[in-house]
């Protein structure tokens, strides 16, 4: 399965994006981490990926924000349509629910069906967020 994992540059993001490509790779996964890079100005295909997923930490006093790196970034993303899609946000005490439903939506406005999403705070919600993904490789 190929994956393609884009991420904030802010936050912790990029360690549990990390975290998940390892846990992806060990069952032999293709993995693509790319970073968000609002700057760029190139589209970013996801036709040759099987599963897209976007991380971004969830900001914001009360939650509820996402971080604009990544959507600048995903506005470069095409060809999603159909395309199996997750999401993650990193853990916050309030708000993170809020946050998933506005980094879904970065997918879904793209055509993208998100499929799973999850809220990370450590080791184990990667491993678990990890192992569902593959299952959707697999559907």
């Amino acid at each position: 399965m190929r994956i393609l994992i884009l991420y904030s540059k802010e936050g912790r993001v990029g360690a549990l994006a990390q975290g998940l490509a390892g846990v992806l790779k060990k069952s032999n996964c293709q993995v693509q981490l790319m970073q968000a890079e609002p700057q760029g100005s190139s589209p970013i295909s996801g036709a040759s990926y099987d599963l897209v997923v976007l991380g971004s930490p969830t900001l914001g006093f009360f939650g509820g924000k996402i971080a604009e790196d990544l959507v600048a970034t995903s506005a470069r993303l095409s060809r999603l349509e159909g395309r199996k899609a997750a999401a993650f946000v990193s853990g916050k005490l309030f708000g993170a629910g809020k946050s998933l439903k506005a980094v879904m939506g970065l997918l879904e406005k793209q055509g993208a069906m998100v499929e799973d999403f999850a809220t990370l705070h450590g080791q184990s919600d990667i491993e678990a967020f990890g192992q569902r993904l593959l299952k959707l490789g697999n559907r």
